[in-house]
């Protein structure tokens, strides 16, 4: 496989019918590059992947909520029995295509992720699709879902971001990105600035031999060095605009203008400031801090 593919079109494989479907030839170059003995697609569609895997002779099984397995609820690695070389996931890109009650059935099911009725909720269940999806796999085995981002009034959703950010991320392998052919921007005009998302990520993550009490852990390790690392930065962008140095108080004025509505909700964060200054910032005397001497 390359880190970015195009096909221009979606291959002989599944029912091109199905809104949202995948082209069959990205799971035939992730099978070709994986050799996986056994595939399981957790949510199946039209089954494109069942298609190219007995094409491959992999051994294949394929769950899809339409056929009454609802992956935010239901254990991938109990219904296939067994732990797999590749698990994958397409699901829906929340609510780009609602699927249960739209595109088969006559009525939404709690377990579509295009009926979330936020983002937060679609994030929230994407984990938990994810983490079912790793839960099902060998150690050392591949797990995947090909994910496009989304833009709504004017607002831009970086959902393989975000994704990303919810999985260990000394796991992560590799980042495909699919260019679009034959969707439906690719037909648009559209006035002013405005560009049209004409790609998706094939998203690639290995699992290792860890728990997932572990991986929780690595999570929140990750989130407080993330913090950790905007105050820091926060500082730095304060003592610029202060000269590189200043008294505390002034400091505080400075991040207060910066930071703005995010410090309401922290009563502590004045505390926080004092703390990362005394981490990573040099004290030029009493009361007084400015930049580090070195970075």
């Amino acid at each position: 496989m390359k880190s970015i593919v195009s096909y221009e079109d979606r291959g002989k494989w599944g029912d091109s019918k199905w809104r949202g479907n995948c082209s069959g030839h990205l799971i035939v170059d992730l099978c070709n590059h994986f050799q996986p003995r056994n595939f399981v697609d957790i949510c199946e569609g039209s089954g494109t992947s069942g298609d190219v895997c007995r094409e491959l002779d992999i051994n294949y099984t394929g769950l899809d909520l339409h056929k009454g397995f609802d992956f935010t609820k239901d254990s991938v690695l109990e219904a296939v029995g067994h732990h797999s070389d590749l698990v994958w996931s397409h699901p829906p890109y929340h609510d780009m295509v609602k699927y249960s009650g739209h595109v088969w059935g006559n009525q939404r099911l709690e377990g579509d992720t295009s009926n979330c009725h936020s983002y937060e909720e679609f994030l929230e269940k994407s984990q938990l699709i994810l983490l079912n999806q790793r839960d099902a796999t060998n150690n050392n085995g591949i797990y995947t879902t090909l994910i496009g981002d989304m833009r709504r009034k004017g607002q831009y959703y970086p959902m393989q971001s975000d994704l990303i950010k919810l999985l260990p991320s000394n796991e992560l392998l590799s980042i495909v990105i699919k260019q679009q052919n034959n969707h439906l921007s690719s037909f648009k005009s559209y006035n002013g600035k405005f560009i049209p998302i004409l790609h998706e990520y094939l998203i690639i993550w290995k699992r290792k031999s860890k728990s997932l009490i572990s991986v929780s852990y690595d999570k929140a390790r990750e989130l407080k060095q993330n913090i950790s690392m905007t105050w820091r930065n926060l500082i730095r962008i304060a003592l610029g605009k202060l000269k590189g140095k200043d008294r505390l108080s002034n400091i505080y004025l400075e991040v207060e203008k910066i930071a703005g509505e995010k410090l309401a909700s922290n009563k502590h964060w004045k505390a926080k400031v004092r703390q990362t200054l005394q981490q990573h910032f040099t004290s030029v005397e009493r009361g007084v801090w400015a930049l580090p001497l070195t970075s």
